[in-house]
């Protein structure tokens, strides 16, 4: 059934996603100052990768980093406690689009307001450490720390990784306009750690470009929740609308549930406790529905005849759930 409301209902789902970023706008604009400097808004892209097993002859499937999946390529917004997953388009993997101008595709979908509003910021990982990306956003007006592989040359002959000072006025051969070089240890999961080098489109002091080279975890704590608590690559569907619609209304759920724990006076709940509060505060009649449908199976509902409760709402809540 779910299946089949996700690729044959012909439900607006642009209309959807206009109505959730419009919301996303309106939260942004009054999470910001009106007084003092512009406020910065980081912006983190990633890739993410939802792997799959079996036929899915019509979603563009590829293998990346000995992954085989479907390849998201995300925009994430951070502001204060403000996380909202922006956009996403699909990668198809080598041969295809190359990954940094799907990136800049991505970024030239910020609206234009925001970006007179804020200081875009944006932080991306390794993959994105192009020569053209770097122009890119160069061209967009952006400011960018990207990650850089250790082995690229400067104008000079030598690599990144022979620099030992941080904060260091580099040029990359290739790119025309100076960078800031910075390095930072990275803990390997099996013990230890390394070297992990970056570079950013600003000057700034060493610190902080470490600071705002980390920042671009933040995603990864995002893409956690959404694969455990909000369903992300646990769809079915075996069609492009299917998936895509799949994949919209769990970055919605995630969303709703992120503005539920921000106006909760319960510091500290979970994702898991922030869902289920946000189908009590904005579905109570799905949630009573399934209430309902649980003591149907118990046989405790209907109750007998006589009690004088079968025009009674269900849930208390809405008024308007009778059974």
């Amino acid at each position: 059934a779910l299946s089949r409301f996700f690729n044959r209902y012909a439900w607006p789902t642009r209309t959807l996603i206009r109505l959730a970023r419009r919301e996303a706008e309106r939260a942004l604009d009054r999470a910001r100052p009106r007084r003092g400097p512009k406020p910065r808004l980081l912006v983190v892209l990633d890739l993410v990768t939802l792997e799959k097993r079996g036929l899915f002859r019509a979603l563009p499937l590829s293998f990346f980093h000995g992954k085989w999946g479907l390849h998201l390529g995300v925009v994430y917004l951070v502001h204060g406690e403000l996380r909202i997953p922006w956009s996403y388009r699909v990668w198809r993997g080598k041969g295809e689009k190359s990954l940094s101008l799907l990136a800049l595709r991505l970024l030239a979908s910020l609206p234009p307001w925001m970006r007179k509003a804020f200081r875009v910021r944006v932080v991306a990982d390794t993959a994105f450490g192009t020569i053209r990306f770097l122009r890119g956003v160069r061209e967009l007006g952006l400011e960018a720390v990207v990650g850089m592989r250790r082995d690229r040359r400067l104008w000079g002959g030598e690599r990144l990784a022979d620099l030992r000072r941080q904060g260091s006025r580099v040029h990359l051969r290739g790119v025309s306009f100076p960078l800031w070089a910075f390095r930072y240890r990275y803990p390997l999961p099996g013990g230890g750690w390394e070297w992990r080098y970056g570079v950013a489109t600003f000057p700034a002091s060493p610190r902080t470009l470490l600071v705002w080279g980390r920042r671009r975890f933040s995603i990864e704590h995002f893409f956690k929740a959404m694969k455990s608590e909000f369903s992300l690559g646990q769809f079915g569907q075996r069609t492009a609308l299917g998936v895509h619609r799949f994949l919209v209304l769990s970055l919605l759920a995630y969303l709703l549930a992120h503005w539920v724990k921000l106006a909760s006076e319960e510091k500290g709940c979970t994702w898991w406790e922030a869902g289920r509060e946000a189908a009590r505060r904005l579905f109570p009649e799905l949630v009573a529905l399934i209430l309902s449908r649980e003591l149907s199976l118990l046989g405790l509902w209907p109750p007998p005849p006589g009690k004088g409760v079968e025009n009674a709402c269900l849930c208390g809540i809405c008024g308007r759930c009778k059974f």
